[in-house]
């Protein structure tokens, strides 16, 4: 029995050494919200000591600014058994305002009674100092990078259209091929823009009211010969009803662009493309079908990664930047994107947009 003692005390001791030194602030409640612990990095972020804290409403030592002002973000924790994960802004004693992201959730036995809870605080000031400095290094590719690009890709053209004389076959063929590179090169910095401008919440969607099925077939119109290239076909179903989506309506082409793109690039010939509307609750449901070979396992974690390009993808023109542009794109309007895939059915490519609301 003193054996058993001995050892409780000992994990216990652990458990208080690392609380007390982990980098991140933690901070434990009482079923009624009161403090019961409160380690030193909490102390750093919120300017009070564990004396001060101990027994106080976490309300009082964690004043945030969030978008519900009328109650504190934890209250959802310990009186509604909530998890918590937010990005807030703290503001200490001394009226220092440090941005942070807060974790916390409730100590619950068995989903029963509610013990208390758990809140750890991480100091976000060091990545928001590195998100500046990215999107500096954005708006420097836009103008630095960029404009020199196109600047060159026109006097490209001129020469080619022979604007300062004729040119000879020979210097042509050399020409033509600057010109096809230079475009390459191009278009690579206006994806890698568009997709460093979501990433980073620079490119805010403008939202409209869009026709579904009228957005939707505008964009087969376009690609349709692209599928005849390659023998194969494209087909729509969509529902009764008339769904009105609320979205970027440039962004949402781009969106459907790429998907059915991808789905003729890498079908078989003679095969079939399928675009399925459906309405599932408050949104409207995509899906994009192939009966191509389907996605390897290995790629199906990186298939939305920057850069990435799967075995599938050999041979085939791209930098790798839709797919990861695709769900920038649909994370931004509070969308979701998965894929369902396999060697037998080929590869279907599943996303949800909101629909408008009434009060819209």
């Amino acid at each position: 029995m003193t054996k058993r003692r001995r050892q409780t005390g000992t994990v216990q001791d652990w458990s208080h050494f690392i609380i007390q030194n982990t980098p991140s602030g933690v901070i434990t409640l009482d079923s009624q919200g009161r403090v019961t612990e409160f380690n030193p990095a909490a102390e750093t972020l919120t300017g009070y000591r564990r004396e001060e804290a101990l027994g106080r409403g976490c309300e009082e030592i964690l004043p945030c600014e969030t978008q519900e002002q009328d109650r504190c973000p934890i209250e959802s924790v310990v009186h509604y058994r909530k998890r918590l994960t937010q990005e807030l802004l703290l503001e200490n004693r001394s009226g220092g305002k440090t941005p942070i992201m807060l974790n916390a959730f409730p100590l619950q036995i068995d989903k029963g009674d509610i013990l208390g809870g758990v809140i750890i605080i991480q100091d976000l000031t060091s990545i928001k100092a590195w998100e500046r400095e990215r999107r500096h290094l954005v708006n420097m590719f836009a103008h630095d990078l960029k404009t020199p690009v196109v600047g060159m890709a026109g006097l490209l053209r001129r020469l080619l259209d022979g604007k300062v004389g004729p040119v000879p076959q020979e210097q042509k063929v050399y020409l033509e091929t600057i010109n096809r590179e230079m475009g390459q090169l191009e278009s690579l910095i206006g994806k890698f823009l568009e997709f460093a401008r979501l990433d980073l919440r620079i490119l805010t969607p403008q939202t409209s009211a869009i026709q579904v099925e009228k957005e939707c077939q505008e964009v087969l119109t376009l690609l349709r010969p692209l599928a005849e290239a390659r023998d194969m076909e494209v087909e729509a179903e969509f529902p009764q009803e008339v769904l009105i989506l609320s979205a970027d309506p440039l962004l949402f082409r781009r969106v459907l662009e790429n998907l059915v793109e991808n789905a003729i690039k890498f079908g078989p010939p003679q095969s079939k493309i399928i675009l399925e509307v459906r309405k599932k609750g408050r949104e409207a449901q995509f899906a994009v079908k192939d009966q191509g070979a389907g996605i390897a396992p290995e790629d199906l974690p990186h298939l939305f990664d920057f850069f990435y390009r799967g075995a599938g993808a050999a041979g085939q023109k791209g930098f790798g930047l839709g797919l990861a542009t695709v769900k920038r794109i649909i994370d931004a309007h509070g969308g979701r994107v998965w894929v369902d895939t396999g060697p037998d059915k080929g590869t279907t490519f599943y996303f949800t947009l909101p629909l408008e609301t009434p009060e819209a």
